[in-house]
């Protein structure tokens, strides 16, 4: 896996600026995810994530703006609760935190990407960009049973 900038800072906020946060890189790969859970929460054909260890990510504004949804899979969803913006997904069992990509204020030099969950995606979208695309989690993840989400290491 390949990592971006190893000691910046990346700063982002949701739509409506209430709740801001900063991670410090290295950050992992830059995932799409096209499961139904993501493509409804996004209402978008995928969802767009970056991943950074948790002990690296932090809320700098607006803690008590955020609002939590815990998915069937276990994944904690959190969200701003004015304007709706979701910030970050924390999958069960992985150390890292993935933010939403298109929140982040701070330009980000071409991520490593990958497509997950490609067996799900949308009739009306055709993946053309040549970033690898795994069925379920690549497998390099040890793809995970249903509701299990392995260690993952940077």
């Amino acid at each position: 896996m390949n990592v971006i900038d190893s000691d910046q800072i990346f700063e982002g906020s949701c739509a409506c600026g209430q709740i801001r946060y900063r991670a410090i890189g290295p950050l992992a790969e830059m995932i799409h995810c096209h499961c139904s859970d993501c493509r409804k929460r996004h209402g978008a054909a995928f969802a767009s994530h970056v991943g950074v260890l948790r002990e690296h990510f932090a809320l700098v504004q607006g803690q008590d703006m955020l609002q939590l949804y815990r998915s069937e899979s276990g994944t904690r969803r959190w969200f701003c609760r004015h304007c709706g913006s979701k910030i970050v997904s924390e999958p069960d069992g992985w150390r890292d935190t993935y933010f939403a990509a298109g929140t982040l204020d701070t330009p980000l030099a071409a991520p490593s990407e990958m497509h997950i969950f490609v067996q799900s995606k949308v009739s009306w979208y055709e993946i053309r960009d040549g970033h690898p695309q795994h069925s379920t989690y690549p497998s390099e993840w040890d793809e995970p049973r249903p509701g299990f989400h392995p260690q993952r290491t940077p």
